[in-house]
This record gives structure tokens, C-alpha cells and sequence, in this order.
């Protein structure tokens, strides 16, 4: 079950980064600061969660939602309430109330914040300098707050923000967002149309074992960590070379190579055993991954998704960036996904993926709890090819996978990538002793093995 599941944990990744290959600031303050009836020296919960709801433009719920007991059917804010608890923003106390007149902290509106951007419920790589300790319940949002420049280090958690702070706040986060996602969907409808590039980084993935959960010879920490080199062509495959050094296993492993093939005619390993030498050619056998030449050939539907999506990925606009005699919008983006199922039914739905894809997903959609995404991208501003990816994936499992307890906590991906060789001539043919290679056989309990030619 664990390999099964972690072969669609990769395959997903794969999917996820499809999405990821100032004119608005100071105007959003304003409007904020203008929503709130009466100000005071503090801003109050709930001014601050109305001014969120706004700034986010989180959608209204579209069914009856009932008020806390101590949120007055006639506040200005209650709307923005329901909307703010349908969301996941605020919850209601065992009594059902939220205490909307009460002076908000640097700390509840970090962790408000977090929510509504979909930041990852574990902590960020380190270390970073956090105004909080570790055993804070607010610990987690600033470490990924201060990585990512919103929140000062210095900032003082227990602290009341004024309307003219908290305003400035949500300004920083979704003051550029407009104009960071014009620019994100020029920069895909650029890149949907070229068929070929090459891309070379390091990529590092971090497993952690659910210690509610013992299993015989799982580590409670696995590391990996990977050199990458790669070239696309949509119309013939990927192809993809990496070095994997492992570490966190019983027993030292030298460093493995790794050639990798997704081409029509299957997916094709090559593998260097890193004690003999010897170097042997595995194909996966069909129906156990999806079709990868038909997710990249939906590269162009996936890069122009509908305003649904806007739900789950958040954009902004940090500047722009001189690298050489190159200036690059610089964006950083933030996406977090609660339901796998329904995000890749509603992902098929409109990209056109077959039905046995989407079922792959699924699958594992029902052991996963949870996907968040944090990364910063650099787009060519003179040509829009996005030549830079820093992104960091985090996947929360759930306790139980088809009714058995699930072994994995959490998986951690680092993604360091640079993108080159757009539109240029890129040939991908299978190697001849790839394609003699059998395919491997299913081996899931009370299925026949599949026959391949």
C-alpha cells in the first residue's frame, strides 16, 4: 500500500508544478480604512476579519449561515462574518461566540492570514528568526510569514494593530494581487503555445512517520535530495536525469543515477545500482501511474483554468528584479488545496483528462488531508517566460487510508528549478534497449498481474 500510494503522491507533484511553471498598492489601504464605521485606536476582530474578507475577496456563502451569539444580526460586519467562518478564517468558541468587539493581535491576524492564504500547518525550513518560540500556538504562520517577507521578526505577537497597520498588512499581501495574476496568465498563455524547453535544479523531499502509526523498518525521518536535469518536448515526452542521495535510512547508501523516460510508449527507468555498477531498465507497468504524455499535451488547458481556481492560489507582485541584463517580474504565490478530489474532478472537468486519471487521483486524494504550496517565481519581463522557481510543497496525510492506519505524517518537497531552451529544437526518443525492457507486473493485493508486450 505505501509504495502504491507514494507512486501517486510523485505523480501529483508532477501536476502540481503545471501551475507553477505596484499599480494596485496604497489604493487597497484606503478602501479598507473606508469600510470601517467607527475606528478606533485598536482594531477590533471583527473589523479586522471584515477588512480580510475584502482584501482576499473570499466569495459570500451561497446558503443560510448562522450568526455567534454575541454577532448582532444587524452589524455591518456580519456578512463578512459568515463569510469569514464559512471560510475556515474564525471559529466559533464551545459557548458560539467570536468576540467581535475585542482589540486583535499581531498574532490572531498572522494566524487569520495564514488561513485564508492556505500556508502550510507545519513549520517552515529554517531556521528562521520567529517573534515567537516554538511552543507558541502562532509559531507555524510566523515562520512562514517571515519567510516570505510579510511579517517582521521583530514584530510583537501580543501587540493590538491598529486600523492603520492591519490595513498596511493585508495592503502588502493583496495589494499587488491583480497585477501579479495579469502578469502570471500573460506569462501562461506565452508559455502554452511552446512545445519545448529544458530545465536543471535541485529538488529535496522530507518524509515524516505518523508515530501513532509504528511500522517495521520505517525510519521516523526520510530524507531526499536530488540534482535534476531535464527536457520536454509535448509531443514526444520528458526526459530527465537525477542524482538521489538518501538519508535518514538504517544503513548508508551511495549516491543513485536515475535516467527517467515518460514517453508515449510507457514510462522507462534506468537505474545504476550504486554498489555493482550495474545498470538495469525498469518500465512501470501500466494503469500504475497516469499517462504523463497525456498530462503534458493538457499543459495549454491546465494554463488557462477558470476563475474558480482563483480560490486556491493566491499571487503577488514583489517587484522587479535585475539578474544580469535581465529584469524579471518577481511574484511570489501561495496555493493550498483541502480536498484533492474535488479539486482534480473540477481540474478534469476542465482540462479534458480521461476518467481513469482523475480515478488515480482520487485515490489518492482519500489519504491526503491537505496540500499546501509556497514559492516565488521569476518572469522574463521582456518575453514572459518564467526562468526561475523557488517553491516549497507540503502534504499533510490523513490517519487512515482505505481503512487502515496511514504510516506517513507529513512529505515536504523543495523545488530550486531554472527554465531555458524555450521553443527550441528538443528530440526525445527512447533508447533501443529501453524499449525492449518488460514492464513490470501489478502486484496490488486481488489484481492480475498486467501483461505487457
Amino acid at each position: 500500500m505505501l509504495k502504491r500510494s507514494l507512486v501517486l503522491i510523485f505523480s501529483l507533484f508532477f501536476l502540481l508544478t503545471l501551475f507553477t511553471s505596484s499599480v494596485f498598492a496604497g489604493e487597497l489601504q484606503t478602501t479598507l480604512l473606508n469600510k470601517l464605521q467607527q475606528p478606533g485606536q485598536s482594531l477590533t476582530r471583527a473589523e479586522f476579519v471584515s477588512m480580510l474578507v475584502q482584501a482576499a475577496e473570499l466569495p459570500a456563502p451561497t446558503w443560510p449561515v448562522s450568526l455567534p451569539l454575541d454577532v448582532p444580526a444587524g452589524a455591518w460586519y456580519a456578512n463578512d462574518m459568515k463569510t469569514a467562518l464559512v471560510a475556515g478564517v474564525i471559529s466559533r468558541t464551545p459557548k458560539n461566540t467570536i468576540s467581535p468587539d475585542l482589540p486583535v493581535t499581531q498574532a490572531q491576524a498572522a494566524v487569520m492570514l495564514s488561513r485564508v492564504l492556505g500556508l502550510p500547518g507545519v513549520e517552515s525550513p529554517g531556521p528562521l528568526p520567529s517573534p515567537v518560540p516554538n511552543s507558541h500556538w502562532a509559531f507555524v504562520p510566523f515562520t512562514w510569514l517571515v519567510k516570505e517577507g510579510i511579517v517582521d521578526p521583530t514584530v510583537k505577537p501580543d501587540a493590538f494593530l491598529t486600523p492603520a497597520e492591519g490595513a498596511a498588512l493585508l495592503d502588502k499581501v493583496f495589494g499587488t494581487a491583480k497585477e501579479a495574476k495579469e502578469i502570471m496568465e500573460k506569462s501562461q498563455a506565452t508559455q502554452a503555445v511552446i512545445k519545448t524547453m529544458r530545465g536543471t535544479g535541485d529538488m529535496s523531499m522530507s518524509m515524516k512517520a505518523n508515530p501513532a502509526v509504528p511500522v517495521q523498518g520505517l525510519p521516523a525521518y526520510i530524507g531526499m535530495k536530488a540534482k535534476v536535469n531535464y527536457e520536454m518536448n509535448l509531443d514526444q515526452g520528458l526526459h530527465q536525469q537525477f542524482t538521489m542521495t538518501m538519508a535518514g535510512l538504517p544503513q548508508t547508501i551511495p549516491p543513485m543515477e536515475v535516467e527517467q523516460y515518460m514517453v508515449a510508449e510507457g514510462m522507462f527507468m534506468k537505474i545504476k545500482d550504486p554498489m555493482t555498477s550495474k545498470v538495469t531498465w525498469i518500465k512501470m507497468p501500466e494503469g500504475s501511474v497516469p499517462n504523463f504524455m497525456e498530462l503534458m499535451k493538457q499543459q495549454s488547458k491546465f494554463m488557462q483554468l477558470p476563475r474558480e481556481f482563483d480560490k486556491y492560489f493566491h499571487y503577488r507582485l514583489l517587484g522587479e528584479k535585475k539578474v544580469g541584463e535581465k529584469t524579471f517580474f518577481e511574484l511570489s504565490f501561495f496555493g493550498n488545496i483541502p480536498n484533492l478530489a474535488q479539486f482534480m474532478n473540477m481540474v478534469g472537468a476542465q482540462s479534458g483528462l480521461n476518467q481513469q486519471m482523475i480515478k488515480s487521483f482520487e485515490q489518492s486524494g482519500s489519504m491526503i488531508r491537505g496540500i499546501n504550496m509556497v514559492g516565488k517565481i521569476l518572469i522574463n519581463k521582456e518575453n514572459l517566460y518564467a526562468e526561475q522557481l523557488n517553491a516549497t510543497a507540503v502534504i499533510v496525510f490523513a490517519d487512515k487510508f482505505e481503512g487502515k492506519p496511514f504510516p506517513l505524517k507529513s512529505l515536504t518537497a523543495n523545488f530550486n528549478f531554472l527554465y531555458k531552451d524555450y521553443g527550441t529544437k528538443i528530440d526525445i526518443q527512447l533508447p533501443a534497449e529501453a524499449a525492449k525492457t518488460q514492464g513490470l507486473p501489478m502486484t496490488q493485493p486481488g489484481t492480475t498481474p498486467v501483461k505487457t508486450n
